[in-house]
């Protein structure tokens, strides 16, 4: 016999005894009540009355109670009728109700019971989930999301498992029991995604059609280069916008598309979504990257960067200047190769060079022979840099200025000789074509100037703030 059967039995019996035992010592009227009234079968998860009627005594209050109290609870247990609240069940379940029904003192209580079952009413749950990618490359991954429904609610649904190469011949094989998961597929080919959900009740349901992802061959994009047609720019300045592009390669697929995605901590794009954007500087000095990710239509992607110096100061024009840059004709040189090198070059080109100082001087020039020491200064400050400083001598016999350096010790860049002249006539139109010695000019990393003075310099820090602001 069925072990709960047999406790509701005891229990009776030791209440028919009790109540026997109270009548006897009471003499009382005792309390008859008739059976209790309602559904000999209800729902889980629903709420339904029961009531009592009173045959004979009087009764002064009632208690409701459940068994075993895991089926459910009364509310308004003290009520001749009472509303029994079942919970959920995984199948069909028989449960004792029992109301006690109490009256003055001395009256022995009179208890009734009934069974009833409440039903397993849970439906099947129904599969359903989405992917972000139907086709991918090898090696990447898919993220897939959970949309499964419960007639019950979502918490229902107590096992998520997924086939992430289903073969309805070879039937479900679990990979995977994430609610929404990301899976890596490695190789090339067509993969059937097949999900299955099962419910409390162990009610299971699977996809109508199994979710298909594509993987090919494919090989992220490797970025070459970032063309920039200025690498220093005036601040603030919009006719110095500096023209980008990125330029890629992608080994395979041949058709596969590319998008952009352009980003600086300073300054703004016309469009940070295309191959080739203009960027315009920000409103003060600063030296910054620009940044670039090219990303394949299946999600590879490569970066590439460029640095770009902005600076207070504009771009001086010198119209005698072909592309108004430092003119690339050759200078002689004054010393031999262990302080001068003979070979030596400088930046005349648009791109990543080198900040580069020139001052013209003559040991004929009181003001260019008083301004040497300071300028030597600036040097010392700045040799460590990407920093050229060129002190070119305009006229004087070579053996002159070489025994003039060497007698002084003095260290530079380049001392560089300009016999004829006719460097210093291209260059002094930065100084607008005025003829005097010493002058001085400073080009950016482009090699455009910045900088220009006329005079000996009795202090140098305007000098400083322009070489300072390019490097």
């Amino acid at each position: 016999m069925n072990i709960q059967i047999i406790h509701r039995i005891q229990t009776i019996i030791v209440l028919l005894i009790s109540l026997m035992l109270l009548t006897a010592c009471s003499g009382g009227k005792i309390i008859i009540l008739d059976e209790i009234q309602g559904q000999g079968a209800l729902d889980e998860n629903s709420a339904t009355d029961y009531t009592v009627r009173t045959i004979e005594g009087a009764v002064m209050g009632y208690a409701w109670t459940v068994d075993p109290p895991s089926a459910g609870y009364f509310s308004n247990a003290d009520n001749v009728t009472s509303t029994i609240h079942a919970y959920e069940v995984t199948s069909d379940t028989d449960v004792l109700i029992c109301v006690t029904a109490t009256g003055k003192v001395k009256t022995p209580p009179c208890i009734v019971t009934r069974d009833v079952t409440i039903e397993d009413t849970n439906e099947m749950p129904h599969a359903a989930a989405s992917l972000d990618k139907p086709k991918i490359g090898h090696g990447q991954s898919v993220q897939f999301t959970n949309a499964s429904t419960d007639p019950q609610g979502e918490p229902d649904i107590v096992l998520y498992e997924w086939d992430f190469s289903y073969d309805d011949s070879d039937g479900f094989c679990c990979e995977c029991v994430d609610c929404d998961p990301r899976h890596t597929f490695d190789e090339p080919g067509i993969y059937p995604v097949q999900l299955r959900v099962t419910d409390i009740s162990n009610i299971s349901d699977m996809l109508t059609l199994p979710l298909v992802v594509e993987v090919v061959e494919n090989y992220a994009p490797t970025v070459t280069d970032v063309t920039h047609t200025r690498t220093t720019s005036q601040a603030g300045n919009e006719n110095e916008a500096v023209q980008l592009e990125v330029e890629f390669v992608d080994m395979f697929p041949p058709d596969d598309t590319h998008t952009f995605l352009w980003s600086c901590d300073y300054g703004f794009f016309d469009d940070r979504r295309i191959q080739a954007p203009l960027w315009y500087p920000p409103d003060e000095p600063v030296d910054c990257d620009i940044n670039v990710v090219v990303t394949d239509w299946y999600g590879l992607t490569d970066a590439g960067l460029c640095h770009q110096w902005v600076t207070d100061f504009p771009v001086i024009a010198n119209p005698s200047a072909a592309g108004n840059v430092i003119p690339s004709q050759d200078l002689q040189t004054a010393l031999d190769g262990t302080i001068n090198p003979s070979d030596w070059m400088f930046p005349n080109h648009l791109g990543d060079g080198n900040v580069v100082f020139m001052s013209y001087w003559a040991t004929w020039s009181a003001n260019s022979m008083a301004g040497i020491p300071l300028l030597l200064d600036v040097y010392e400050l700045y040799k460590n840099d990407d920093y050229y400083q060129l002190m070119i001598n305009e006229s004087d016999p070579p053996s002159e200025v070489t025994n003039y350096v060497i007698l002084n010790g003095y260290q530079v860049t380049y001392w560089p000789l300009d016999t004829d002249a006719s460097y210093f006539t291209r260059t002094r139109g930065w100084n607008a074509g005025v003829s005097e010695i010493p002058q001085h000019v400073v080009f950016d990393r482009d090699g455009r100037c910045r900088w220009a003075e006329v005079g000996q310099l009795t202090w140098t820090i305007e000098l400083q703030l322009a070489i300072e602001e390019m490097l």
